[in-house]
């Protein structure tokens, strides 16, 4: 199950970030974002790869999956914190339909912020 969602870039900006479950501790996403950013980072240099999985314990995830921004030269990161099975092909569908609708936004995060949150908010009430 999701538990919480954080869109941010390879620079460690957070444009987007929601916690799902009520019972789920807050989280900054100023800390986080820089936090994924950094592990991206180490990610694609170690091991050449666009979707990293951290564990913590037996019962909790987090998923990074990685979209790049051509001609900007950065990353767009949609990082899913998960209890229990991760449903990848679930969160590589949320990624891509969030992607597609706020590209502009990502491009440039001083665009309209609230329009983001809308978008996403429409996307992942879905769920």
């Amino acid at each position: 199950m999701i538990k919480s969602v954080l869109v941010c870039d390879s620079e460690g900006y957070p444009f987007y970030s929601r916690k799902i479950d009520s019972n789920m501790g807050e989280i900054d996403p100023t800390i986080f974002s820089g936090l994924i950013s950094a592990i991206g980072a180490i990610g694609k240099e170690l091991f050449k790869e666009e979707i990293a999985t951290i564990t913590y314990g037996e019962k909790y995830e987090i998923t990074i999956i990685t979209k790049e921004l051509f001609g900007n030269q950065k990353s767009i990161y949609f990082v899913f914190l998960i209890e229990g099975d991760a449903d990848l092909k679930l969160m590589k569908q949320l990624s891509t339909n969030i992607f597609i609708e706020t590209k502009n936004v990502l491009k440039d995060p001083l665009s309209a912020r609230q329009d983001i949150k809308e978008k996403v908010d429409r996307i992942l009430n879905k769920l």
